[in-house]
């Protein structure tokens, strides 16, 4: 077999909204609107320069919510870039732009494969005109898909190499709490299809699940939001002519996500606190070189607690250390600050005391025992039923951390201002 290359991507989500970052500058302002577009350029970019026999793209060009006609018409752009380099493309559609979300009516190049939505389906797998193999895929026809897709690919036997295009959850991905499953299957559904490779899309953390077969995710080429931090791109793989895989994982985004945590122990000014936060921003500037959302957590305990838990404060914090990146070319842009700090207080011999703040922590124990027991007590409120779908929102960690903030914060307001004992 002829060796090749191609380039596995997925999960473009073209022009979808980070609503959250919007406002604090005209540059952070361009740059989080064009952050999906350039990331997919990138990725066009590098098939023209590698000039790769094949781009793979396994679902969720753009979100269907928004109808995005811009969206599309960027995508037909780059398929027709792709097409006047002589590279063709083989793509299912997600969740997220089933195939009865592709209002625009835009026509694709004829370098462009897109699977049907009601069975599987076999492109031909061209290498320097030699048909190779097979390229096999499904796209969502409605959303949320319950079928189980993996389950209906079947390789050609005179395949010299097979390749599955596939949008859905597998296996452990099950459990992810960020995505709604989709085409839901296992491992072992997978290999009975005897391909040499999955492109696998719709979990957007870039992962290997298998080695043999190759069982991929590509992840997506721009982090969407706080929790998609950590490197986001394409896969460049490279076949050999015994069918041997390769991985290059190769960073497209255009934008990244951190976390920082400043912690308040052993700061008694405002202007450390805010030196500290200024020396984090300057160490993420170095380490990554790129435009950067930086989602700021102040913890631990200490004398600037009450600073920290005043909601205006860190709003002000907030605004002059946005102010500050305005000016720079590659910006460090904190977006939010959360506070986790706490008060110098000793609760577990605080509970003891005959006071106030004893008697309060002793009720919230025999209340606030477990996170189900926070659940029903809010579902059996009657302002619940004003919450309506919100309810579901309400996931475990959003009430252990409401648990915890409520035992704080009712100490600290049975306290007073100046008791920290």
């Amino acid at each position: 077999m002829q060796p090749f290359r191609f380039i596995h991507c997925g999960d473009l989500h073209l022009g979808a909204p980070f609503q959250y970052a919007r406002g604090m500058s005209r540059s952070v302002d361009r740059a989080v609107a064009e952050a999906t577009y350039d990331a997919f350029n990138n990725i066009i970019e590098l098939a023209v320069r590698e000039r790769v026999n094949a781009v793979v793209i396994s679902g969720d060009i753009y979100n269907s919510e928004d109808h995005n006609l811009e969206a599309q018409v960027r995508f037909v752009r780059a398929m027709y870039q792709l097409w006047e380099a002589h590279i063709p493309v083989y793509m299912v559609q997600g969740n997220h732009d089933p195939a009865e979300s592709w209002r625009a009516g835009l026509a694709m190049p004829d370098n462009v494969h897109v699977f049907s939505d009601t069975q599987v389906q076999r492109f031909p797998l061209m290498v320097n005109n030699i048909e190779v193999g097979g390229v096999y895929g499904i796209s969502c026809g409605h959303g949320n898909e319950q079928t189980n897709f993996a389950s209906q690919y079947k390789a050609f036997e005179r395949d010299e190499f097979s390749l599955a295009v596939m949008h859905g959850t597998v296996g452990a991905s099950l459990g992810s709490e960020d995505h709604n499953i989709t085409g839901p299957c296992n491992l072992s559904d997978i290999m009975q299809g005897a391909m040499d490779y999955w492109a696998l899309g719709h979990i957007h953390k870039a992962q290997v699940l298998s080695e043999d077969p190759m069982v991929v995710y590509a992840g997506n080429p721009q982090g969407l939001h706080r929790k998609e931090s950590g490197p986001k791109g394409c896969y460049m793989v490279r076949v050999a002519h015994n069918g041997h895989c390769e991985l290059e994982f190769i960073e497209t985004s255009e934008i990244c996500f951190e976390e920082i945590k400043l912690d308040i122990a052993g700061i008694r000014t405002e202007s450390e606190l805010l030196e500290l936060l200024s020396n984090k921003k300057q160490s993420l500037r170095k380490r990554h070189n790129k435009n950067t959302l930086v989602s700021v957590n102040l913890i631990g305990t200490g004398p600037m607690y009450r600073l920290c838990a005043d909601e205006a404060v860190r709003k002000l914090w907030l605004r002059e250390t946005q102010a500050d990146e305005k000016s720079k070319s590659t910006f460090i842009m904190p977006y939010r600050m959360t506070n986790k700090t706490r008060p110098a207080v000793n609760l577990a011999e605080r509970r003891l005391l005959s006071d106030m703040v004893g008697d309060y922590l002793r009720a919230y124990d025999d209340t606030v025992t477990d996170v189900d027991a926070v659940r029903q007590i809010l579902v059996n409120r009657p302002e619940s039923k004003r919450l309506g779908g919100y309810l579901d929102l309400l996931s475990d960690d959003v009430l252990k951390r409401v648990m915890e903030r409520s035992e704080m914060e009712g100490v600290t307001v049975l306290m007073g201002a100046n008791d920290e004992h």
